[in-house]
């Protein structure tokens, strides 16, 4: 009986839309939202992810709060070198004459590319310069509370009844599906090495020279250096990602499926949120390796807030944002003294900051004048930038960018993408990249860039292990 009402639901709610769309002569959104049973969402991402064109996974910092979409509704984007806050006007017109039963606010998941002056380069072709996307359907849970989110886009033509079927069946399929078995043969091809970077070390490191004789001559306060490198790897990104909700349980866990690409990782920084008009973001720059011990994790974690060269940096960082955040906000509280943020591989210097966003203001305003910040780019910016793109040789694409989500009412939450690898049919690119600044060694920059690409590295190592084993 009560699957027999919750599709009478569903289907009033197609209904009350198609009304919508005959008076307006265009698609109008249909959202349900109703209960369902409880899943592992990294199982139900894992179990579909090859089978759907889009898909999307989020999951709040030390929390149960999860969000699976799969599909895709509409997206909302802009060209490269276009306005974000475009795709957040295009989306209040969307909402505006939508169909919303369930007490809910759709949501939007998506990202934005490091540099979105640039079109995508032949690895990032499935991922625009910035898009947003409404899953069909959206699978969330929170604590003791699980529930689906049905979203249509619903034409004078929709058989309402047809659709509504159409998705209940869609639903079960998903959930019923099984996970595949492992295929170990293939998981790992010959040649990697999971300690060493197979990137030329001392190339990228006369780059990090050049970039600190530019700062050595005034032209840049400080510049961050990206680099990739690539593993002939083939493994399912589901079991990446439930090593990293294991081991990484303070970061920003995601995952963006687009045709054979995903993009994952597990970000430390937030870039900014909007809750009740506040804003919230966070200055992380300045690191140092972690301890095998607690008297070295201490003495390393001690040096890190003793070093003039790393408090030099975040301090940069964060006077950029505090610039950005007076500008957009009322009451912008004076910061703190910086903080450890203390990782598996790797502790920061992090310093949290909060306002008050001015009326008319709206996230992705804010969000396109904090990206990039100074933390991903560098001072001043838009020199930085030129440098980069001049001299760093790499298409970052959606690493460094802002990924995350962006309610109905406006509200929302983007991380930076930190912590990150794309993952292509029988390959995986990793991404790491270290602020510069004139007290910066090459050496230990390299180092550095190791010890972040090691996130991805041990999640694959950890994967292998499980397959050696099982062979």
């Amino acid at each position: 009986m009560k699957a027999r009402f919750e599709f009478a639901g569903l289907k009033q709610c197609l209904q009350q839309a198609k009304l919508r769309a005959n008076h307006q002569q265009s698609r109008v959104l249909a959202s349900y939202l109703l209960p369902c049973n409880r899943h592992d969402p990294l199982a139900l991402f894992a179990a579909n992810y090859q089978y759907e064109r889009t898909v999307c996974l989020w999951s709040t910092p030390s929390s149960d709060h999860y969000a699976v979409g799969f599909g895709s509704a509409c997206e909302l984007s802009c060209a490269p070198g276009g306005s974000w806050s475009e795709i957040q006007t295009n989306w209040q017109k969307l909402l505006a004459s939508s169909v919303i039963i369930g007490g809910h606010q759709p949501v939007l998941y998506g990202g934005f590319a490091f540099d979105c002056q640039k079109a995508p380069s032949l690895l990032w072709k499935n991922f625009p310069t910035a898009v947003l996307t409404l899953p069909d359907l959206i699978f969330f849970c929170e604590r003791d509370r699980s529930y689906l989110v049905i979203n249509i886009m619903v034409s004078s033509q929709t058989d309402c009844s047809l659709a509504a079927k159409r998705a209940r069946a869609r639903w079960q399929s998903i959930v019923s599906r099984p996970l595949s078995a492992p295929d170990y043969d293939s998981l790992l091809l010959d040649g990697v090495d999971f300690d060493n970077s197979s990137t030329d070390a001392l190339s990228w490191q006369q780059r990090v020279v050049d970039a600190v004789e530019s700062i050595k001559r005034n032209e840049l306060q400080k510049v961050v250096l990206a680099r990739s490198d690539s593993l002939a790897v083939n493994c399912c990104p589901g079991d990446i990602l439930k090593y990293l909700r294991e081991y990484y349980p303070g970061a920003f866990l995601f995952a963006f499926v687009r045709e054979k690409s995903c993009f994952l990782g597990a970000s430390p920084e937030r870039l900014v949120a909007l809750k009740d008009k506040c804003i919230n973001t966070v200055a992380l720059a300045g690191s140092a390796p972690r301890g095998k011990d607690f008297a070295t994790d201490y003495s390393l974690g001690l040096s890190l807030l003793n070093s003039d060269k790393d408090r030099f940096e975040h301090h940069l960082v964060v006077q950029h944002l505090l610039s950005i955040l007076r500008k957009c906000c009322h009451n912008v509280a004076e910061p703190e003294p910086p903080q450890l943020c203390k990782l598996k591989q790797i502790q920061h210097l992090l310093t949290p900051l909060e306002g008050f966003v001015k009326d008319g203001v709206n996230l992705l305003d804010v969000l396109s004048d904090l990206h990039p910040s100074a933390a991903v780019g560098g001072l001043p910016r838009k020199k930085a930038l030129k440098y980069i793109r001049e001299n760093e040789g790499l298409d970052r694409g959606w690493y460094a960018g802002p990924v995350g989500w962006l309610n109905a009412e406006g509200e929302g939450e983007f991380a930076v993408a930190l912590r990150s690898a794309l993952f292509t049919p029988g390959r995986v690119t990793l991404f790491a990249g270290c602020g510069l600044v004139e007290a910066s060694l090459p050496t230990h920059e390299y180092r550095e860039s190791c010890i972040k690409m090691r996130v991805i590295r041990d999640a694959i190592r950890s994967v292998s292990l499980v397959a050696e084993a099982a062979g």
